[in-house]
């Protein structure tokens, strides 16, 4: 936070991008004798650590933004904050409900983040966009934001912006995907697929009626299990050819 802010306060006269990678909140769990003192109440000791060190984060992010107001360059200043995987339930920090699964699995459990973003004057304040996007699509909307040209299109993110102002409707992605290990799931719409390539077991979930995931329906509905299968096989197979 000290080092952001000393970049923001020298570079406040131009452009700038800043990515700021905190630790918190992850292992190895340490709290700040300050913060940990403030959640005393907290009996839990590994929770008590845990409320410290977001504490911590909250504040550190809140100085950010006070920079950012004093030097007053943020009513032109876009701001993403996302954290990178669901909370490991195993360590006794966190839960994930009323999601199944935690870090590691592609469970919604494990995949849904917080995701927010922030700019003045151009996306609506307090408004909740409800639409599946990855953090994949930073990318794609800075790109498009200070107009620079690659020299590719083939790109996996999608540009946010039309979407959290309201100039685009719809959905900024048509399928998300994700392997990991042994495991591959692949999301068209409320659909879910997980395929598990050592048991050779699949799971289909229809996310607007069963967000835990509790109710496996590839016996009770075979047609759409088999669309999604065919789905998910193909991106595998162009996943696979793209790479090395």
């Amino acid at each position: 936070t000290r080092e952001g802010i000393n970049f923001i306060r020298k570079n406040a006269d131009k452009p700038f991008f800043l990515m700021l990678s905190y630790n918190a909140v992850h292992s190895p769990m340490q709290g700040a004798d300050r913060y940990v003192h403030k959640f005393r109440k907290i009996k839990d000791i590994q929770r008590r650590i845990f409320a410290a060190m977001l504490s911590n984060l909250d504040d550190s992010i809140g100085d950010i933004n006070a920079a950012l107001q004093q030097l007053n360059p943020q009513d032109n200043t876009l701001i993403f904050l996302l954290s990178d995987n669901g909370g490991p339930t195993r360590e006794l920090t966190s839960s994930n409900l009323p999601l199944r699964g935690e870090k590691g699995t592609l469970y919604e459990g494990g995949l849904r983040v917080p995701f927010m973003a922030q700019w003045n004057g151009k996306i609506p304040a307090g408004a909740v966009y409800r639409q599946p996007v990855s953090s994949l699509d930073i990318f794609a909307t800075i790109q498009n934001l200070v107009q620079f040209k690659n020299g590719s299109d083939q790109i996996d993110g999608v540009d946010l912006l039309p979407f959290l102002t309201g100039a685009k409707t719809g959905r900024p992605h048509d399928h998300l995907f994700w392997k990991s290990r042994r495991h591959s799931a692949l999301r068209k719409g409320d659909w879910k697929i997980i395929h598990d390539r050592k048991t050779d077991q699949y799971e289909v979930y229809d996310l607007s009626a069963d967000i835990g995931e509790s109710s496996n329906l590839v016996r009770a509905n075979p047609e759409k299990f088999q669309q999604l299968k065919t789905d998910l096989e193909t991106i595998l197979q162009e996943a696979t050819a793209d790479q090395p």
